[in-house]
């Protein structure tokens, strides 16, 4: 029973931490995209919010919304979490923040340029 207990408590300290670096993540994604303005418009790219989501990632996403509502931080963390899952779910999984950098910057099909990522994961970085 001790032993049950203590694992039990273990996955929820790790689920918790998980959850805090996550967070931790996007808060950098954020700061790195839009120093942390909800508001934020690039009007040269259509891109929103605090995460600067363009219309192609919002569509890639799935989320039911509409474009503008990523306004909202709650949609944009939605918006963003749906990427992540449609194009590296083991990176979302393994909390692979690198990957999910390169990802949100370089689109779905970073890896054939990694190099052209390589700026923006440094930025990200040095906001963890």
């Amino acid at each position: 029973m001790r032993k049950i207990l203590a694992t039990l408590l273990l996955s929820f300290s790790v689920a918790a931490a998980s959850a805090a670096d996550l967070n931790k993540f996007l808060d950098a994604l954020a700061k790195v995209e839009s120093s942390g303005n909800s508001r934020a418009v690039n009007k040269k790219e259509n891109a929103l919010g605090l995460y600067q989501i363009r219309p192609a990632y919002f569509k890639d996403s799935g989320v039911k919304a509409k474009h503008s509502d990523v306004f909202k931080p709650e949609v944009a963390r939605k918006v963003v979490l749906g990427y992540f899952q449609k194009y590296e779910p083991t990176a979302l999984k393994n909390l692979d923040f690198e990957t999910l950098a390169r990802v949100h910057n370089g689109g779905c099909g970073w890896r054939k340029n990694k190099a052209a990522t390589n700026g923006y994961w440094k930025k990200i970085q040095k906001n963890l």
